[in-house]
């Protein structure tokens, strides 16, 4: 391996390592005796804050500019994060649907619950914690490693990583990784952040309104089982359903790198 090569890998791990001390080092302990939600958004907000100017740092010893990590702002995109937290609301909820055609789950509204408060609640906290995410995977770690191994590499290994982020288990790997992919592929395509940071808040803002993020929120909605017997169980549509995602996206993927790219 190249000198260029070892110093990217090592840069990229230090600017990972650097997240990683500020999740273990307590340095958010004092967000401790404040509402769930109001954590998410502090934490995010400020690792989001701390990542860029650990970012700007980083970039003052490279090759690198904030524009050739998409971190400088365009003149479409605010439109374009708007469509593409819609798409992924629109997308999730998709997903939903089928659980709830297919499968023996119901919905129900959760009592007490201020939907209008609720649903802002969850726009603002998971865009907040969606950019700090993006920033973290898409940003200066995806760059640096793309510099060693490649878009298509740099595209698995950050979407593995951003998977474990969520969890050592096969969940993640099957879950969060699968949609790593998709955030990857979108930096590369639409050559920013704007996209996939919409596009990761819009799923994670309908998970959000049906309770599947009450580690910061209760959602609007929950669901739960019936005993009523169904053509297929939940766990069958959830594997279909995450298989599809995973070919669709290796395949978009190969399609970017072989048939768009060589064009730009």
């Amino acid at each position: 391996m190249s000198r260029y090569a070892l110093v990217s890998v090592f840069k990229a791990l230090a600017f990972w390592a650097i997240f990683q001390c500020l999740l273990i080092s307590g340095v958010f302990s004092f967000l401790e005796f404040v509402p769930r939600w109001a954590t998410g958004m502090l934490v995010g907000l400020l690792t989001s804050a701390l990542m860029m100017a650990a970012t700007w740092v980083f970039l003052k010893y490279d090759e690198l500019t904030l524009q050739d990590l998409g971190l400088v702002p365009k003149k479409h995109s605010a439109n374009r994060f708007i469509v593409s937290l819609l798409t992924g609301m629109v997308l999730f909820g998709l997903i939903y649907s089928a659980f709830y055609a297919l499968t023996p789950i119901n919905v129900y509204a959760n009592e007490n619950v201020n939907i209008f408060n609720t649903l802002v609640l969850i726009l603002l906290l998971f865009i907040v914690l969606s950019l700090m995410e993006e920033i973290l995977f898409r940003g200066y770690f995806m760059k640096k490693i793309e510099s060693v191994i490649g878009i298509r590499a740099s595209i698995y290994i950050t979407s593995i990583t951003f998977g474990l982020y969520h969890g050592i288990s096969v969940d993640s790997i099957t879950g969060p990784a699968i949609w790593g992919l998709w955030y990857g592929l979108l930096t590369y395509w639409s050559k920013g952040l704007a996209i996939p940071i919409g596009f990761h808040a819009g799923v994670n803002v309908t998970q959000g309104l049906f309770g599947e993020k009450d580690k910061w929120i209760d959602g609007i909605w929950s669901f739960e089982l019936s005993e009523s017997i169904t053509l297929f169980t939940v766990g069958q549509i959830a594997t279909a359903i995450q298989f599809a995602l995973l070919v669709f996206g290796l395949t978009l993927i190969e399609y970017y790198l072989r048939i768009v790219r060589p064009r730009h």
